[in-house]
């Protein structure tokens, strides 16, 4: 897993799998800052949902139905990090590709991956990413916390990449991004 937003060469953040992992790194202008969840692991083919909010340099991680994850950094923080220039959803690299799927992302209030699906003028869809409607049924949809994830504003777009390797879904090395140009 690997998102990227990038609002200037300094000012970024992105969330990746580590290891299995959860990590969300981002800078609002003086340091990186991370919040982790380190007790569930995210490669085991099921559907997770991963929540993170951000409000200057605090920040939230809440994966499935686990206790949130908080981070306040101590001393002043900036809060440049509101406009997006790039938004990119995929592999880190050509050598890393995502494998899966993504549905309910939201940046500021956008349904970043609806309005890619209708097509919004702003957005470029680079790399081979196909639109479902649904989850496919050869994937598990069960969420491994105690209920499966609904009620809470998720979109039911997804954007996924197939490539037939030992019964796993998973993106072409050119991975895949959606850009802004607003």
């Amino acid at each position: 897993m690997y998102f990227l937003l990038s609002l200037m060469r300094s000012k970024h953040w992105h969330c990746l799998q580590e290891q299995g992992k959860v990590v969300v790194v981002f800078n609002v202008g003086t340091e990186d800052i991370s919040v982790k969840e380190d007790s569930l692991p995210v490669n085991d083919g099921k559907y997770h949902l991963v929540r993170f909010n951000r409000n200057g340099g605090n920040a939230t991680l809440q994966i499935d139905d686990l206790p949130i994850r908080e981070r306040y950094p101590p001393g002043r923080q900036l809060t440049i990090f509101n406009s997006q220039a790039t938004i990119k959803l995929g592999g880190m690299d050509l050598d890393r590709p995502f494998q899966g799927q993504m549905s309910g992302l939201y940046y500021n209030g956008l349904k970043v991956l609806q309005l890619m699906a209708e097509g919004e003028a702003s957005l470029r869809l680079d790399g081979n990413v196909r639109l479902v409607g649904e989850v496919p049924s050869v994937l598990s949809t069960e969420s491994s916390g105690t209920t499966k994830p609904h009620g809470r504003g998720h979109s039911t777009t997804t954007m996924a990449t197939t490539t037939s390797r030992r019964n796993r879904l998973s993106t072409t090395r050119e991975g895949g991004s959606v850009r802004s140009d607003r």
